[in-house]
């Protein structure tokens, strides 16, 4: 299932592209002379099928395929003409019947996306591909990487499923890679509170014991968590992260009885969303930690600096690089690279 992802998003790039080479050229020349007006530039669109509304945003082949596979979820209900706020006061009564459609954004908001570690706190509708790295696991003794898939479908403005199944591999001493299956996370997530400038959700990541044990994987767990995102003006936004998650099987005696995880997030977006092959640069420092509750409790604390911007139309790039700020024998280092496509 993880692999399903990989040809959907080359498939996403060489279109993207395609689409995009037309303004490529035009582009060098507008940097070049520097006359052209920043909204000059525009995200060429790919040929829509005839039978698509007018009103509804053009798609590539690829993104088309995506929503094929989804419509039965992702139109079940219409969106509204006008944004309103989701709020406690409304919760039961407005929302779960509205579809989702990616706010609109302006020249001086903070982008919605989510970043490399933290969970975000909005919805998008996106399938990603995320690869890590891990220096040093156990105190130097293996390293370790995960490719993770993950696919997003909001069904309405309320509610929200995510699917993460991953493949992992560790190498110990030296040796040659053990690979295996990772556990399949299924999280539903709902908005308790959302405004222009502000998303407040609930979530619950349901780990299930689908992975290969040899690489540490088939475990149980539940991790409730709540999480934050708000705009704070000139395109800088903040991210927040607070949650416990509880084994309920797979865990040793002995071993924690919850974990903590928790984490902070300042971005900063310096380029424009329509900034050729740049767009929406944008520069952030993840701060994550985790806390073992148990006889022996231990806190992991690491930073996470990295960048994230738009390639082509719906094609994101993200990339980072995580160290600890506390000693733990848990890692050393860790790289993070990701792809996202929006559909």
């Amino acid at each position: 299932m993880v692999f399903f992802g990989l040809p959907i998003l080359v498939l996403g790039f060489f279109t993207s592209l395609r689409a995009a080479e037309p303004q490529l050229p035009k582009a060098a020349e507008s940097f070049a002379t520097s006359e052209v007006k920043s909204n000059a530039l525009s995200y060429p669109t790919c040929p829509a099928p005839p039978e698509a509304h007018q009103e509804e945003e053009e798609k590539c082949l690829d993104q088309r395929l995506l929503l094929g596979l989804v419509r039965p979820l992702v139109d079940k209900y219409p969106a509204e003409k006008q944004r309103q706020d989701l709020t406690f006061k409304n919760f039961f009564t407005y929302g779960w019947d509205v579809g989702w459609k990616e706010p609109d954004e302006g020249p001086n908001d903070a982008p919605r996306f989510g970043l490399l570690r933290i969970q975000r706190a909005f919805w998008e509708r996106e399938i990603r591909l995320v690869h890590s790295y891990t220096f040093g696991v156990d105190g130097g003794a293996a390293d370790e990487q995960e490719l993770e898939m993950e696919v997003e479908l909001p069904i309405n403005r309320r509610f929200l499923i995510e699917f993460e199944p991953a493949v992992l591999s560790v190498r110990a001493n030296s040796r040659s890679w053990d690979f295996g299956g990772g556990d399949l996370k299924v999280i539903p997530q709902v908005m308790l509170w959302e405004t222009k400038d502000l998303s407040f959700s609930s979530i619950l990541v349901v780990r299930t014991p689908t992975g290969t044990r040899r690489v540490g994987e088939g475990r149980t767990s539940l991790m409730p968590s709540l999480a934050l995102w708000t705009d704070l003006g000139e395109r800088s936004s903040l991210h927040t992260f607070f949650g416990a998650e509880f084994p309920l099987d797979g865990y040793e005696a002995g071993h924690r009885d919850a974990v903590l995880q928790y984490g902070i997030a300042p971005a900063k977006t310096v380029t424009s969303k329509d900034t050729m092959l740049l767009g929406n640069l944008t520069f952030f420092a993840e701060f994550n930690g985790t806390t073992d509750m148990g006889r022996q409790k231990q806190t992991t604390l690491t930073l996470l600096p990295g960048v994230r911007w738009l390639l082509f139309k719906d094609f994101w790039l993200a990339t980072g690089y995580e160290f600890p700020l506390t000693g733990t024998k848990a890692l050393e280092s860790r790289i993070w690279f990701s792809i996202y496509r929006d559909f």
